[in-house]
Parts: C-alpha cells; sequence; structure tokens
C-alpha cells in the first residue's frame, strides 16, 4: 500500500507523538499522542502535513478523548488489543488452499476479495474501496489464501518487525475452514524470520475478532479508541 511520507516524532511544548502509516493506510497514524492541553495539541497539529489524521487511545482515557473531539477528531471504532507470541503458532493446510506471498499483479481479484471480506469493519469504511492495500506487495508480510482455480478468498498484512497484523480477511463464502487461521501462522512465521517476538492485532468490537483471536491464543491487552481526523486544518481550528 502507498503511505505519506512520515518523520519519526513531532514534538510540541506540552505533546508529542510519533508518526507512521495507519491501518487506515491513507491517513498518518500519531503514535503514542500525549497532550497536556487544546494549546499543547494544536502546536503539534500544526506541524503535520495534510489530513487524514488516525490515533488509537487508551479506552480508558477520557481527558485526551475529549480534547480530541474538541479539535475535530471522531471516533470511528471500538475495541480491544490482542497479542500473543509468535512461536508456537501453526496451523494445518486446508484443502485446495495455498497461501503465498502477495503480488500487484493481482490487484483486481484482491479488491473484490478485499470488499466482500471486510464489509461492515469501521476501518475499511474510512478507506473506501479500493483501499490502498492492493499496491502492497513487498511491504512487510502480505499473503494471500487463493483456490487452485486461483479465486483470491483471503489474506493478511503484517508489519514487520513488530508483528501487528494490520490487515487480515475471509470472504464470507469462505469461513470458518481454518484460512485465517493459516494466514496468521505464515505472518507468525515471517515475525520470527526477521526476529520478532509478537503478533499483535485490534479486534473490533462486534466483528468476532475478538473471540477468533482468543481461539488463536491471542490475550486483550487493553481497551482502545480509534479516532480520526478528516477535515481540512484551518477547518477545524
Amino acid at each position: 500500500m502507498e503511505t505519506p511520507p512520515v518523520g519519526p516524532a513531532v514534538n510540541a511544548p506540552g505533546a508529542t507523538c510519533r508518526l507512521g502509516p495507519s491501518p487506515t493506510a491513507l491517513a498518518i497514524r500519531l503514535e503514542g499522542l500525549q497532550a497536556r492541553d487544546g494549546a499543547a495539541l494544536d502546536a503539534l497539529l500544526d506541524q503535520l502535513s495534510e489530513p487524514p489524521w488516525d490515533v488509537e487511545i487508551d479506552g480508558d482515557d477520557d481527558a485526551l478523548r475529549q480534547l480530541l473531539e474538541s479539535r475535530g477528531f471522531v471516533e470511528y471504532a471500538r475495541g480491544s488489543l490482542f497479542a500473543r507470541s509468535a512461536e508456537g503458532l501453526d496451523a494445518p493446510r486446508v484443502s485446495g488452499i495455498e497461501v503465498v506471498p502477495y503480488e500487484n499483479q493481482w490487484a483486481p481479484a484482491f479488491t473484490a476479495a478485499e470488499a466482500e471480506a471486510m464489509d461492515g469493519l469501521a476501518a475499511f469504511r474510512e478507506l473506501g474501496s479500493p483501499s490502498g492495500y492492493e499496491w502492497g506487495a513487498g511491504q512487510g508480510s502480505f499473503r494471500i489464501a487463493r483456490t487452485t482455480e486461483g479465486r483470491v478468498v483471503g489474506f493478511a498484512h503484517a508489519n514487520l518487525p513488530d508483528g501487528l497484523i494490520d490487515w487480515l480477511g475471509v470472504v464470507p463464502g469462505s469461513r470458518r475452514a481454518g484460512i485465517a487461521r493459516q494466514l496468521v501462522a505464515h505472518a507468525a512465521r515471517d515475525v520470527r524470520a526477521v526476529r520478532g517476538t509478537h503478533l499483535l492485532a485490534f479486534g473490533e468490537d462486534g466483528t468476532g475478532a475478538g473471540t477468533f483471536l482468543g481461539r488463536l491464543g491471542f490475550r486483550a491487552r487493553g481497551r482502545r479508541v480509534l479516532m480520526i481526523y478528516r477535515a481540512a486544518p484551518a477547518a477545524a481550528r
């Protein structure tokens, strides 16, 4: 996926964050955002390139959530962060399915499968279709599951080496067959290959993601709220 050019850190008196690509792909993620008050947050935001800006905050941090809302950020998802060791996760092969590294030439087939698999997911609503992930070959761990006839039925993208699985889906007609587990197992192998130690994943409320991750040995590590700022900076402040 193509992501905006970003720098490692932004600091202002009373505010700080690190910059990186968001799981929504087209936004800039404000990692570890901290802000003392509105003036400090304004000073930090004034240093950023054009939005959208995306932030994930502690679900119990009402003060920061309200501060962000006052500056035009809106909540688009709630859920939990899950984690497990990258060791010891394996999966049997699924008959008639092969898992292979993604290639950009499969963009049309991937985009069609993505629209089926991610329908109703908050992050996908923010992206729209195509999402940007269709150009993600060679970036992190990115694998697809496809049938022997070549139909894409599932996919998983994870950042390396930190093991954050930020895009995972299986088309409805192919679910509950072990495909998602196989995709996560491949992500775990890729993480181990670059000496990563853990897998992380956000489980959005109301999607069944938490139940699935729990069956794979993931454990919840706290509640999270996702917020996004879409408007032009001058319009919000």
